[in-house]
């Protein structure tokens, strides 16, 4: 995701940034004031907010909060960092003192959280756009939403691939045979295409034998731990196909490479952004109103121009000329998968040995 004139950076280029803004903002003392304070107050109220670094830093310090800071009075800070970097200070610090008031996650980390008891349950009423979002982005019980999406499909130079695939099981078409890109399985994408294999192939989300035995018959794949790798193995013409999402197809085709995408028949996962109100925090009222504002048609639709996102917001529109680039929303977003995550993460430690030992080894 990246500048903002309808462009992104790639996810490698926004974590890199982040992993250079985390030894600073990330673990810098956070000023904490509450909700509420008089107007004779010198100082206004602060509510942490999790983000990443580079551009996305950029864009919300730029595009998205300064609207929301003076509609309500106060200042945000922006934790820059990692999940894992937030992960630990979370931990560190305890359910009852977090260090953040919203923690964006990707859902494989959120859910982990989730379960240890940091997260609060959204209501309704004080988030009302929360009615305008579509059911994918709700989690159960509205602990969590996601803000912001990104499909992930498949990729493919269409000056090497002749008989362009349809479904995740046209990868196994022989005439692919060592032109496919993959994640590795530390990576979130490379995690949900494990579970995907499974779910196409075998009998379900968890039946890892069938994935395992299926991503074997792939090989020689290229595989990578970032989707800026991705995207640089198709440019350069090192693959042919890759698993890659759809914003940065996007992105690339601007800027003149012979790409294109398919959203297979079987469906589509996702790089997300659920947000979350941390339990300890003591500025939940400013929080639901963040959040709030995160999912209102107007900030949604500067995500779409900004990022190409495909919207939470069921009335945000995309322009004519991106409907081609954000294909999926509307109807469409059903075609995107979700995952059992508590189950995933219980077993994601093995899974990992395994895949180091049959696949990477």
């Amino acid at each position: 995701m990246d500048s903002f004139s309808r462009k992104t950076i790639s996810r490698r280029q926004f974590l890199t940034y982040a992993g250079l803004a985390v030894g600073t903002a990330a673990l810098a003392p956070l000023a904490m004031t509450g909700c509420g304070q008089s107007p004779a107050s010198s100082s206004p109220k602060t509510l942490t907010v999790t983000s990443y670094g580079g551009a996305w830093e950029e864009f919300m310090r730029k595009e998205v909060i300064p609207d929301f800071e003076k509609q309500n009075n106060c200042t945000i800070q922006l934790a820059v960092g990692l999940a894992k970097d937030w992960m630990a200070q979370l931990r560190a610090a305890g359910v009852e003192n977090p260090p953040y008031d919203i923690a964006m996650f990707n859902e494989i980390f959120a859910a982990q959280l989730r379960r240890e008891g940091y997260f609060i349950d959204i209501p309704a009423d004080k988030v009302p756009n929360l009615k305008e979002t579509y059911d994918i982005a709700r989690n159960p019980g509205d602990n969590g939403v996601l803000a912001m999406m990104q499909p992930i499909g498949l990729a493919y130079r269409k000056d090497k691939v002749p008989n362009p695939p349809k479904s995740w099981k046209d990868l196994w078409n022989p005439e692919y045979k060592g032109q496919i890109g993959l994640y590795t399985i530390t990576n979130s994408a490379g995690l949900m295409f494990f579970l995907l294999t499974a779910k196409v192939w075998g009998k379900g989300e968890d039946d890892y034998d069938v994935a395992f035995q299926k991503i074997k018959e792939l090989k020689p794949f290229k595989q990578t731990d970032f989707s800026g790798d991705m995207e640089k193995l198709l440019t350069q013409g090192e693959i042919s196909i890759g698993v890659q999402d759809l914003a940065a197809v996007a992105r690339l085709k601007k800027q003149g490479i012979n790409l294109e995408y398919v959203t297979p028949t079987e469906g589509l996962f996702m790089f997300e952004q659920d947000h979350n109100v941390t339990k300890g925090s003591q500025n939940k009222e400013l929080a639901y109103a963040y959040i709030n504002y995160q999912l209102s048609k107007p900030v949604q639709e500067k995500w779409i121009t900004g990022y190409f996102i495909s919207p939470a917001n069921k009335n945000a529109a995309i322009p004519s000329d991106l409907q081609k680039d954000i294909p999926i929303s509307g109807d469409r977003m059903k075609e995107i998968l979700k995952w059992n995550w508590d189950k995933a993460n219980d077993n994601k430690e093995a899974i990992t040995e395994r895949w180091n030992k049959e696949i990477s080894g």
